[in-house]
C-alpha cells in the first residue's frame, strides 16, 4: 500500500531572491560613514534618502556590535543614537557634530541564531553574517537574509 500526502501552505510568502552583498568603496578623505539603528528609524519615525542634506549629533559607534556584525569587513566610526542625549552631556568631547549631504546607503541585514555561550541566552547575530546592499533611502528595502538591524549612511562634507 501505498500512502501519498499533500497539502497548501495557509500561509503565503513570496520568496524573493536576494542579490550578492553589495561591497562599499573606500571613503573618500571628505565622507564619515554613520550607523543608524533599525528600531531607532522606526521608532522615530525617521527618514534619510540620497542627496539628502544632514546636520547630526553623534556619538562613537558601539564596535563590539559592529565587530559581531562584520567581523572586521566594515568600519564605522559613529552612530546617530537617539537614546544619547539621556546619558551624555551634549558638552561632552564625544560628541561630533558633522554636515553634508548623504551619499550613499547600505542597508545591513543578518540572521540570528541560538546562541552557544553560557553568558548569553536567546538569538544572537551569526558572527561575521551581516550583509549590506545598497538602498535609495532608508524605507525602500530590498531583499535580504534574516532581519534589517541598521543602515550605514555615507555622508559627504
Amino acid at each position: 500500500m501505498r500512502l501519498g500526502a499533500s497539502y497548501e501552505s495557509l500561509i503565503r510568502s513570496e520568496a524573493q531572491a536576494v542579490d550578492a552583498e553589495d561591497i562599499s568603496p573606500p571613503r573618500d578623505s571628505d565622507e564619515t560613514d554613520v550607523w543608524l539603528t533599525e528600531w531607532q528609524v522606526a521608532e522615530d519615525g525617521f527618514k534619510v534618502e540620497l542627496d539628502q542634506r544632514v546636520d547630526w549629533a553623534l556619538v562613537p559607534m558601539d564596535q563590539d556590535w559592529l565587530a559581531r556584525l562584520f567581523a572586521g569587513r566594515r568600519t564605522v566610526p559613529l552612530q546617530r543614537d537617539t537614546y544619547a542625549e539621556a546619558t551624555r552631556d551634549l558638552g561632552a568631547s564625544d560628541w561630533t557634530y558633522l554636515s553634508g549631504r548623504v551619499a550613499r546607503i547600505d542597508q545591513i541585514s543578518v540572521r540570528y541564531q541560538l546562541s552557544d555561550d553560557p553568558a548569553e541566552h536567546g538569538l544572537v547575530p551569526e558572527p561575521g553574517g551581516a550583509m549590506q546592499h545598497t538602498v535609495p533611502s532608508l524605507h525602500k528595502p530590498r531583499a535580504h537574509h534574516g532581519r534589517i538591524v541598521g543602515w550605514i549612511v555615507r555622508v559627504r562634507g
